[in-house]
């Protein structure tokens, strides 16, 4: 098994889910109703349980440990970019919260990119 292969489906689901995040924030943005459709929602929940379960087989692949630093940083990182995309992208909250909420879990995923290419040194 070529453990490349699933990094680089890792890299691809990763950018997928922040594509998705970005669309549905935009939708959001203009109150579309669009933003919490049915078909939405599975799209976005599958990329990113396709996101997560290669991670953590990459993870057993490569025998990382969850306590290690860099693995417990992305999974703290996703964890963080999935609850505030979902309070942000929820009806009824008000557009300024929406906003914020949005804008961190952005910066969540961009913390978690940051950890994933090395650029960023993780923080446990």
């Amino acid at each position: 098994m070529d453990i490349n292969l699933f990094i680089k489906a890792h890299a691809g689901f990763a950018y997928l889910t922040l594509l998705i995040y970005i669309i549905r924030g935009v939708m959001m943005l203009f109150s579309s109703s669009l933003t919490n459709a049915r078909s939405v929602l599975l799209t976005a929940s599958f990329a990113t349980l396709v996101l997560f379960g290669l991670g953590v087989f990459t993870a057993f692949e490569k025998h990382l440990s969850f306590a290690d630093g860099f693995v417990l940083s992305k999974i703290i990182g996703l964890l963080l970019f999935v609850a505030f995309g979902v309070i942000a992208l929820k009806q009824g909250l008000s557009k300024p919260i929406a906003i914020i909420l949005w804008l961190l879990g952005l910066a969540a995923f961009v913390y978690t990119y940051l950890i994933a290419t090395h650029k960023l040194a993780p923080l446990f």
